[in-house]
């Protein structure tokens, strides 16, 4: 979605600039360049930031910006599913996984975590 949108501001930057650009409004175009391709950048800068990891520990979620979380799988207290994705909520944070980045064994171990941690 957020390739589309990018791909939309190019779209519509780039006929701007032009327009502009054919009144002879040079300023105007740099400054509409400048805004666009800062929307752009804005946009893309979250792709492929976030980077997630498993292993018998635990979960290492490492997003770029902030640091990196590890969380037990003794923490692990419940999951849910919506339209966005797997929301999992354990006793020292939050994290949310998407259904499409989502691995099947990722999911089994993180039930079977959370089934045993109600015991």
């Amino acid at each position: 979605m957020r390739k589309i949108k990018a791909f939309v501001y190019v779209i519509l930057g780039s006929m701007m600039c032009w327009n502009t650009f054919q009144k002879e409004y040079y300023v105007m175009t740099a400054c509409i360049g400048l805004f666009t391709f800062s929307a752009i950048v804005i946009t893309l800068a979250s792709l492929g930031t976030r980077k997630i990891m498993w292993d018998e520990k635990g979960i290492t979620i490492e997003k770029f910006p902030s640091a990196s979380k590890f969380v037990r799988w003794e923490q692990l207290e419940k999951i849910r599913v919506d339209h966005l994705g797997y929301h999992i909520r354990a006793s020292t944070t939050r994290f949310k996984i998407s259904s499409k980045n989502m691995p099947e064994s990722l999911l089994e171990k993180i039930r079977k975590s959370i089934k045993a941690n109600k015991r």
